[in-house]
Protein backbone atom coordinates (compact mmCIF):
# COMPACT_ATOMS: atom_id res chain seq x y z
CA UNK A 1 0.00 0.00 0.00
CA UNK A 2 2.89 2.21 0.56
CA UNK A 3 2.83 5.63 2.06
CA UNK A 4 -0.56 6.13 0.73
CA UNK A 5 -2.57 4.00 2.08
CA UNK A 6 -6.43 4.02 1.40
CA UNK A 7 -7.54 6.74 3.77
CA UNK A 8 -5.80 8.96 2.60
CA UNK A 9 -6.87 8.87 -1.41
CA UNK A 10 -10.71 9.40 0.33
CA UNK A 11 -9.27 12.19 2.69
CA UNK A 12 -7.92 13.77 -0.61
CA UNK A 13 -11.77 13.48 -2.21
CA UNK A 14 -13.12 15.24 1.01
CA UNK A 15 -10.68 17.99 0.08
CA UNK A 16 -12.38 18.51 -3.05
CA UNK A 17 -16.09 19.07 -1.65
CA UNK A 18 -17.33 22.32 0.21
CA UNK A 19 -18.25 20.89 3.72
CA UNK A 20 -18.77 23.74 5.73
CA UNK A 21 -21.46 23.31 8.81
CA UNK A 22 -24.91 23.63 7.12
CA UNK A 23 -23.44 23.07 3.71
CA UNK A 24 -23.13 19.49 3.92
CA UNK A 25 -25.59 18.09 1.00
CA UNK A 26 -22.43 17.46 -1.55
CA UNK A 27 -20.65 16.04 0.83
CA UNK A 28 -23.19 13.40 2.17
CA UNK A 29 -24.40 12.59 -1.48
CA UNK A 30 -20.33 11.74 -2.08
CA UNK A 31 -21.08 9.34 0.68
CA UNK A 32 -24.11 7.62 -0.89
CA UNK A 33 -22.31 7.11 -4.64
CA UNK A 34 -19.99 5.36 -2.18
CA UNK A 35 -22.13 3.15 -0.58
CA UNK A 36 -24.13 2.66 -3.70
CA UNK A 37 -20.57 1.70 -5.57
CA UNK A 38 -19.13 -0.93 -2.82
CA UNK A 39 -22.88 -2.55 -2.99
CA UNK A 40 -23.73 -1.31 0.57
CA UNK A 41 -26.53 -0.99 2.61
CA UNK A 42 -26.94 2.81 3.33
CA UNK A 43 -29.45 5.42 4.69
CA UNK A 44 -29.49 9.38 3.87
CA UNK A 45 -31.63 10.99 5.94
CA UNK A 46 -33.32 15.04 5.25
CA UNK A 47 -30.31 16.65 7.45
CA UNK A 48 -27.69 14.56 5.47
CA UNK A 49 -26.72 12.23 7.71
CA UNK A 50 -25.90 9.11 6.00
CA UNK A 51 -25.72 5.49 7.77
CA UNK A 52 -23.26 2.93 5.61
CA UNK A 53 -23.07 -0.72 6.69
CA UNK A 54 -21.07 -3.51 5.85
CA UNK A 55 -22.26 -6.87 7.41
CA UNK A 56 -19.86 -9.34 8.89
CA UNK A 57 -17.51 -11.86 6.52
CA UNK A 58 -15.53 -13.78 9.54
CA UNK A 59 -19.43 -15.40 11.09
CA UNK A 60 -19.35 -12.57 14.03
CA UNK A 61 -22.60 -11.07 15.58
CA UNK A 62 -20.61 -8.15 17.27
CA UNK A 63 -21.47 -4.71 15.77
CA UNK A 64 -19.75 -2.13 16.12
CA UNK A 65 -20.69 1.50 14.74
CA UNK A 66 -18.25 3.58 13.72
CA UNK A 67 -18.33 7.41 13.85
CA UNK A 68 -17.33 10.43 12.39
CA UNK A 69 -18.96 14.43 11.16
CA UNK A 70 -18.22 15.17 8.25
CA UNK A 71 -19.01 19.10 8.41
CA UNK A 72 -15.36 21.48 9.44
CA UNK A 73 -14.63 24.77 10.75
CA UNK A 74 -14.02 27.40 8.04
CA UNK A 75 -11.92 30.02 8.91
CA UNK A 76 -9.18 31.84 6.89
CA UNK A 77 -6.38 34.94 6.65
CA UNK A 78 -7.98 35.47 3.09
CA UNK A 79 -11.85 36.28 1.42
CA UNK A 80 -12.52 32.19 0.95
CA UNK A 81 -15.49 30.96 -0.92
CA UNK A 82 -15.87 28.39 1.21
CA UNK A 83 -19.57 27.80 0.28
CA UNK A 84 -18.28 26.76 -3.47
CA UNK A 85 -14.47 25.62 -2.92
CA UNK A 86 -12.77 22.51 -1.43
CA UNK A 87 -9.55 23.14 0.20
CA UNK A 88 -6.23 24.45 -1.55
CA UNK A 89 -4.22 21.66 0.20
CA UNK A 90 -0.54 20.36 0.52
CA UNK A 91 1.86 18.41 2.09
CA UNK A 92 5.13 19.33 3.50
CA UNK A 93 7.16 17.65 5.91
CA UNK A 94 4.79 14.73 6.39
CA UNK A 95 1.46 16.60 6.99
CA UNK A 96 -1.43 17.58 5.35
CA UNK A 97 -1.69 21.60 5.77
CA UNK A 98 -4.19 23.92 3.86
CA UNK A 99 -3.55 27.43 2.30
CA UNK A 100 -4.77 30.06 4.23
CA UNK A 101 -7.57 28.47 5.42
CA UNK A 102 -8.47 25.48 7.71
CA UNK A 103 -7.54 21.89 6.69
CA UNK A 104 -10.72 20.14 7.69
CA UNK A 105 -8.89 17.15 8.69
CA UNK A 106 -11.35 17.50 11.57
CA UNK A 107 -13.08 15.29 10.73
CA UNK A 108 -12.61 14.97 7.26
CA UNK A 109 -9.20 12.37 7.99
CA UNK A 110 -11.71 10.12 10.35
CA UNK A 111 -14.64 9.34 8.04
CA UNK A 112 -11.69 9.07 5.38
CA UNK A 113 -10.13 5.90 7.89
CA UNK A 114 -14.41 4.53 7.94
CA UNK A 115 -14.54 4.93 3.93
CA UNK A 116 -11.16 2.83 4.01
CA UNK A 117 -12.70 0.44 6.36
CA UNK A 118 -15.82 -0.19 4.33
CA UNK A 119 -14.15 -0.51 0.92
CA UNK A 120 -11.40 -3.02 1.99
CA UNK A 121 -12.36 -6.38 1.62
CA UNK A 122 -9.19 -8.37 2.15
CA UNK A 123 -10.06 -7.55 5.76
CA UNK A 124 -12.02 -9.42 8.20
CA UNK A 125 -14.62 -7.79 9.91
CA UNK A 126 -17.60 -7.76 12.43
CA UNK A 127 -20.89 -6.05 11.18
CA UNK A 128 -19.90 -2.66 10.77
CA UNK A 129 -22.49 0.70 10.97
CA UNK A 130 -20.43 3.84 9.75
CA UNK A 131 -22.18 6.95 11.18
CA UNK A 132 -21.69 10.24 9.18
CA UNK A 133 -23.22 13.34 10.86
CA UNK A 134 -23.49 16.69 10.52
CA UNK A 135 -23.51 20.12 11.88
CA UNK A 136 -21.16 18.48 14.38
CA UNK A 137 -18.73 21.60 14.85
CA UNK A 138 -21.62 24.29 15.41
CA UNK A 139 -24.78 22.58 16.74
CA UNK A 140 -24.49 18.82 16.47
CA UNK A 141 -28.01 18.94 15.00
CA UNK A 142 -27.08 15.46 12.69
CA UNK A 143 -26.40 13.53 16.33
CA UNK A 144 -29.29 14.97 17.61
CA UNK A 145 -31.99 14.05 14.70
CA UNK A 146 -30.33 10.90 13.68
CA UNK A 147 -32.78 7.84 13.36
CA UNK A 148 -31.09 5.69 16.19
CA UNK A 149 -33.71 2.70 15.21
CA UNK A 150 -31.75 2.25 12.47
CA UNK A 151 -28.34 1.28 14.66
CA UNK A 152 -27.80 -1.94 16.29
CA UNK A 153 -24.63 -1.89 17.98
CA UNK A 154 -23.83 -0.50 21.41
CA UNK A 155 -20.13 -0.17 20.92
CA UNK A 156 -18.78 3.42 18.92
CA UNK A 157 -15.28 3.56 17.98
CA UNK A 158 -15.36 7.95 17.05
CA UNK A 159 -12.56 8.71 15.00
CA UNK A 160 -12.50 12.25 16.01
CA UNK A 161 -10.13 12.79 19.00
CA UNK A 162 -6.94 14.98 17.74
CA UNK A 163 -3.95 12.78 19.27
CA UNK A 164 -3.13 9.32 17.99
CA UNK A 165 -2.36 6.72 21.17
CA UNK A 166 -5.00 8.60 23.49
CA UNK A 167 -9.10 7.40 23.82
CA UNK A 168 -10.44 10.00 24.78
CA UNK A 169 -12.91 8.07 27.46
CA UNK A 170 -15.39 11.54 28.52
CA UNK A 171 -16.19 14.43 27.01
CA UNK A 172 -17.52 18.06 28.22
CA UNK A 173 -21.06 19.36 27.43
CA UNK A 174 -21.49 23.19 26.42
CA UNK A 175 -23.73 25.53 26.41
CA UNK A 176 -24.04 28.26 23.67
CA UNK A 177 -25.10 31.67 24.80
CA UNK A 178 -26.26 35.19 22.88
CA UNK A 179 -26.33 38.39 24.37
CA UNK A 180 -27.56 41.28 22.05
CA UNK A 181 -27.75 44.57 22.81
CA UNK A 182 -29.82 47.16 21.02
CA UNK A 183 -27.94 50.27 19.98
CA UNK A 184 -28.58 54.06 20.10
CA UNK A 185 -26.21 56.30 17.81
CA UNK A 186 -25.56 59.89 19.13
CA UNK A 187 -23.72 62.82 17.27
CA UNK A 188 -20.05 62.98 17.62
CA UNK A 189 -17.21 65.52 17.96
CA UNK A 190 -14.17 63.70 19.48
CA UNK A 191 -11.60 61.95 17.37
CA UNK A 192 -11.97 58.70 16.23
CA UNK A 193 -9.71 55.88 16.42
CA UNK A 194 -9.32 52.33 15.15
CA UNK A 195 -7.97 49.68 17.53
CA UNK A 196 -6.70 45.84 16.03
CA UNK A 197 -5.72 43.07 18.31
CA UNK A 198 -4.47 40.57 16.15
CA UNK A 199 -1.64 38.06 16.16
CA UNK A 200 -2.81 35.65 19.02
CA UNK A 201 -2.92 32.07 18.70
CA UNK A 202 -6.41 31.37 18.31
CA UNK A 203 -7.63 27.40 18.50
CA UNK A 204 -10.30 25.34 19.97
CA UNK A 205 -12.06 26.38 22.46
CA UNK A 206 -12.48 23.37 24.04
CA UNK A 207 -8.73 21.43 23.88
CA UNK A 208 -6.60 24.89 23.48
CA UNK A 209 -8.40 27.11 26.50
CA UNK A 210 -6.17 25.77 28.92
CA UNK A 211 -3.21 26.79 26.31
CA UNK A 212 -3.39 31.16 27.60
CA UNK A 213 -3.64 31.41 23.92
CA UNK A 214 -5.55 35.12 25.24
CA UNK A 215 -9.12 36.41 23.78
CA UNK A 216 -8.48 39.19 21.28
CA UNK A 217 -12.19 40.51 22.13
CA UNK A 218 -11.06 40.39 25.90
CA UNK A 219 -8.63 42.07 25.44
CA UNK A 220 -9.72 44.95 23.30
CA UNK A 221 -12.65 45.52 25.50
CA UNK A 222 -10.23 45.91 28.47
CA UNK A 223 -7.75 48.32 26.83
CA UNK A 224 -11.44 50.63 25.99
CA UNK A 225 -12.69 49.90 29.29
CA UNK A 226 -10.03 51.98 30.42
CA UNK A 227 -10.92 54.70 28.30
CA UNK A 228 -13.70 56.18 30.18
CA UNK A 229 -14.81 58.18 27.63
CA UNK A 230 -14.90 55.74 24.86
CA UNK A 231 -17.53 55.54 22.26
CA UNK A 232 -17.46 52.59 20.01
CA UNK A 233 -18.70 53.17 16.68
CA UNK A 234 -18.19 49.54 15.32
CA UNK A 235 -16.96 46.61 17.08
CA UNK A 236 -15.66 42.62 14.40
CA UNK A 237 -13.98 39.98 16.00
CA UNK A 238 -14.04 36.29 16.24
CA UNK A 239 -15.50 33.67 13.61
CA UNK A 240 -17.49 31.11 15.72
CA UNK A 241 -18.44 30.74 19.43
CA UNK A 242 -15.94 27.56 19.52
CA UNK A 243 -13.21 29.47 18.29
CA UNK A 244 -10.91 31.56 21.06
CA UNK A 245 -10.54 34.63 18.65
CA UNK A 246 -7.10 35.64 17.92
CA UNK A 247 -8.11 39.40 16.40
CA UNK A 248 -10.62 41.71 16.99
CA UNK A 249 -11.14 45.76 15.46
CA UNK A 250 -12.59 48.23 16.99
CA UNK A 251 -13.29 52.06 15.72
CA UNK A 252 -13.98 54.64 18.87
CA UNK A 253 -14.44 57.47 19.67
CA UNK A 254 -12.49 59.75 22.41
CA UNK A 255 -11.06 62.85 23.51
CA UNK A 256 -8.07 60.99 25.56
CA UNK A 257 -4.67 60.70 23.94
CA UNK A 258 -4.61 56.91 23.33
CA UNK A 259 -1.40 55.17 23.63
CA UNK A 260 -0.64 51.62 22.74
CA UNK A 261 -0.49 49.35 26.02
CA UNK A 262 2.54 46.81 25.04
CA UNK A 263 2.52 44.96 28.49
CA UNK A 264 0.50 42.70 26.84
CA UNK A 265 3.64 41.69 24.85
CA UNK A 266 4.79 39.47 28.13
CA UNK A 267 2.12 37.26 28.00
CA UNK A 268 1.28 36.68 24.84
CA UNK A 269 4.70 37.08 22.46
CA UNK A 270 2.58 36.82 19.41
CA UNK A 271 0.35 39.57 20.07
CA UNK A 272 -0.14 42.76 17.93
CA UNK A 273 -1.80 45.62 19.42
CA UNK A 274 -1.82 49.13 16.99
CA UNK A 275 -3.82 52.15 17.28
CA UNK A 276 -4.44 55.12 14.69
CA UNK A 277 -6.38 57.95 14.10
CA UNK A 278 -8.95 57.50 11.32
CA UNK A 279 -11.08 59.77 9.71
CA UNK A 280 -13.66 61.38 11.82
CA UNK A 281 -17.23 59.92 12.33
CA UNK A 282 -20.09 61.74 12.40
CA UNK A 283 -21.97 59.26 15.02
CA UNK A 284 -21.00 56.75 17.87
CA UNK A 285 -23.04 54.40 19.95
CA UNK A 286 -24.30 56.92 23.24
CA UNK A 287 -21.39 56.44 25.86
CA UNK A 288 -23.87 54.60 28.52
CA UNK A 289 -24.49 51.91 25.98
CA UNK A 290 -20.74 51.58 25.20
CA UNK A 291 -20.13 51.61 28.77
CA UNK A 292 -22.89 48.49 29.20
CA UNK A 293 -20.94 46.56 26.51
CA UNK A 294 -17.13 47.35 27.77
CA UNK A 295 -18.24 46.55 31.63
CA UNK A 296 -20.01 43.39 30.65
CA UNK A 297 -16.61 42.10 28.54
CA UNK A 298 -14.76 43.40 31.33
CA UNK A 299 -16.58 41.42 33.81
CA UNK A 300 -17.07 38.15 31.88
CA UNK A 301 -14.87 35.50 33.36
CA UNK A 302 -13.50 33.50 30.50
CA UNK A 303 -10.89 30.78 29.79
CA UNK A 304 -10.58 28.52 32.34
CA UNK A 305 -12.93 28.43 35.22
CA UNK A 306 -12.71 25.64 37.36
CA UNK A 307 -10.26 21.94 37.28
CA UNK A 308 -11.50 18.87 38.51
CA UNK A 309 -7.66 18.17 39.58
CA UNK A 310 -5.30 19.45 36.76
CA UNK A 311 -7.76 18.85 34.44
CA UNK A 312 -10.34 21.46 33.15
CA UNK A 313 -14.05 20.97 33.97
CA UNK A 314 -15.65 24.17 33.29
CA UNK A 315 -14.43 27.05 30.80
CA UNK A 316 -16.02 30.43 28.92
CA UNK A 317 -15.33 31.15 25.68
CA UNK A 318 -16.16 35.27 24.09
CA UNK A 319 -16.10 33.34 21.04
CA UNK A 320 -17.56 36.43 18.70
CA UNK A 321 -18.40 40.15 18.76
CA UNK A 322 -19.99 41.92 16.04
CA UNK A 323 -22.38 45.00 15.12
CA UNK A 324 -25.52 43.65 12.21
CA UNK A 325 -28.39 46.19 11.51
CA UNK A 326 -27.57 48.20 14.76
CA UNK A 327 -27.83 45.29 17.37
CA UNK A 328 -24.56 44.20 18.93
CA UNK A 329 -24.28 40.52 18.80
CA UNK A 330 -21.71 38.67 21.68
CA UNK A 331 -21.54 34.81 21.05
CA UNK A 332 -20.64 32.80 24.27
CA UNK A 333 -19.77 28.74 24.92
CA UNK A 334 -19.85 27.61 27.92
CA UNK A 335 -18.10 24.06 28.87
CA UNK A 336 -18.65 21.85 31.49
CA UNK A 337 -18.80 18.33 32.41
CA UNK A 338 -20.57 19.39 35.65
CA UNK A 339 -24.54 20.17 34.94
CA UNK A 340 -24.62 22.13 38.39
CA UNK A 341 -21.43 23.89 37.36
CA UNK A 342 -22.47 24.74 34.04
CA UNK A 343 -26.03 26.07 35.40
CA UNK A 344 -24.15 28.18 37.50
CA UNK A 345 -21.76 30.29 34.74
CA UNK A 346 -25.29 30.37 32.65
CA UNK A 347 -27.10 32.00 35.20
CA UNK A 348 -23.69 34.65 35.86
CA UNK A 349 -23.31 35.49 32.53
CA UNK A 350 -27.43 36.14 32.33
CA UNK A 351 -26.49 38.63 35.31
CA UNK A 352 -24.53 39.95 34.16
CA UNK A 353 -26.28 40.84 30.91
CA UNK A 354 -29.03 42.41 32.98
CA UNK A 355 -29.05 45.31 30.57
CA UNK A 356 -28.91 43.39 27.68
CA UNK A 357 -30.75 40.37 25.81
CA UNK A 358 -29.57 36.97 27.17
CA UNK A 359 -30.68 33.99 25.15
CA UNK A 360 -29.96 30.14 25.63
CA UNK A 361 -29.26 28.75 22.23
CA UNK A 362 -28.40 25.34 22.86
CA UNK A 363 -27.43 22.69 25.19
CA UNK A 364 -25.28 19.61 24.22
CA UNK A 365 -24.78 16.67 26.72
CA UNK A 366 -21.31 14.97 27.67
CA UNK A 367 -20.94 11.04 28.00
CA UNK A 368 -18.62 10.30 31.47
CA UNK A 369 -16.54 7.52 32.14
CA UNK A 370 -17.37 3.71 31.85
CA UNK A 371 -15.42 1.96 34.28
CA UNK A 372 -16.10 -1.55 32.58
CA UNK A 373 -15.31 -1.05 28.64
CA UNK A 374 -14.27 -4.04 26.81
CA UNK A 375 -14.05 -2.02 23.78
CA UNK A 376 -11.46 0.22 25.50
CA UNK A 377 -9.52 -2.91 26.60
CA UNK A 378 -9.63 -4.27 22.93
CA UNK A 379 -7.69 -1.23 21.37
CA UNK A 380 -5.36 -1.11 24.47
CA UNK A 381 -4.12 -4.05 23.59
CA UNK A 382 -3.79 -4.26 19.81
CA UNK A 383 -2.14 -0.80 19.77
CA UNK A 384 0.65 -2.29 22.41
CA UNK A 385 0.85 -5.64 20.06
CA UNK A 386 1.59 -3.29 17.06
CA UNK A 387 3.47 -0.62 17.94
CA UNK A 388 4.82 -1.55 21.66
CA UNK A 389 3.05 1.37 23.32
CA UNK A 390 1.00 2.02 26.10
CA UNK A 391 -2.44 4.05 24.95
CA UNK A 392 -3.25 6.98 27.35
CA UNK A 393 -6.93 7.29 28.54
CA UNK A 394 -7.87 11.34 28.04
CA UNK A 395 -11.09 13.26 29.55
CA UNK A 396 -11.68 15.79 27.04
CA UNK A 397 -12.72 19.64 27.51
CA UNK A 398 -14.58 19.48 24.34
CA UNK A 399 -18.02 18.47 22.83
CA UNK A 400 -18.33 15.24 21.47
CA UNK A 401 -21.13 13.63 20.00
CA UNK A 402 -20.53 10.64 22.12
CA UNK A 403 -23.05 12.70 24.43
CA UNK A 404 -25.38 12.62 22.12
CA UNK A 405 -25.72 8.75 20.95
CA UNK A 406 -25.19 8.27 25.01
CA UNK A 407 -28.54 9.79 25.72
CA UNK A 408 -30.00 7.41 22.33
CA UNK A 409 -28.21 3.93 23.16
CA UNK A 410 -28.76 2.19 26.46
CA UNK A 411 -25.23 1.31 28.22
CA UNK A 412 -23.31 2.59 25.10
CA UNK A 413 -19.51 1.60 25.12
CA UNK A 414 -17.98 5.01 23.69
CA UNK A 415 -14.32 5.10 22.61
CA UNK A 416 -12.77 8.45 20.99
CA UNK A 417 -9.48 7.54 18.60
CA UNK A 418 -7.57 9.53 16.11
CA UNK A 419 -4.70 10.42 14.24
CA UNK A 420 -2.58 13.18 15.37
CA UNK A 421 -3.95 16.50 14.35
CA UNK A 422 -2.48 19.81 15.16
CA UNK A 423 -3.99 23.52 15.58
CA UNK A 424 -7.31 22.20 14.39
CA UNK A 425 -9.59 25.26 14.05
CA UNK A 426 -7.07 27.50 12.80
CA UNK A 427 -5.19 28.01 9.66
CA UNK A 428 -2.15 25.85 11.25
CA UNK A 429 -4.26 23.05 11.65
CA UNK A 430 -2.66 19.63 10.25
CA UNK A 431 -2.62 16.31 10.09
CA UNK A 432 0.31 14.11 10.10
CA UNK A 433 0.22 11.13 7.12
CA UNK A 434 1.82 7.96 8.68
CA UNK A 435 0.03 8.42 12.01
CA UNK A 436 -2.96 7.95 9.47
CA UNK A 437 -1.70 4.88 8.35
CA UNK A 438 -0.58 4.05 11.84
CA UNK A 439 -4.22 4.17 13.27
CA UNK A 440 -5.93 2.52 10.19
CA UNK A 441 -3.93 -0.65 10.67
CA UNK A 442 -4.62 -0.72 14.47
CA UNK A 443 -8.17 -0.48 13.73
CA UNK A 444 -7.87 -3.18 10.98
CA UNK A 445 -6.57 -4.93 13.65
CA UNK A 446 -9.44 -4.13 16.24
CA UNK A 447 -12.29 -5.55 14.18
CA UNK A 448 -10.54 -8.57 13.19
CA UNK A 449 -10.36 -9.78 16.61
CA UNK A 450 -14.26 -8.05 17.15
Amino acid sequence: MGDKMEPLNYFEEFLKIPRESGNEKEISNYLVEFAIENDLEYYQDKYNNVIIKRKSNNNSNEVIILQGHIDMVCTSTINYDFKNKGIDWYIEDGFYKAKNTTLGADNGIGCSIILALLANKNIKVPNIEAVFTVEEETTMLGAKMLDYSKLNGNKLISIDGTDEGIIEVSSAGMASVCVDKKLSYKDNDAKTYKITVDGLLGGHSGTDIDKKHGNAIKIIGELLYNIKDARIVTIEGGSKENVIPGECMCIFTSNENINVDNSYKNIYPTINISVESVEECAKAIDISTSRTILEFIHNLPIEVLTYNGSFPQTSLNLGVIKIEDEILKIEISIRSSNVDEEKKYIDIVNELSKDMEFKLIDRKPFFSFKENSPLRDLLIKKYMELYNKDVQLHHVHAGLEGGVFKEHIKDIDICVIAPNLYDIHSVNERVEIQSVNRVYKWLIEVLKEL
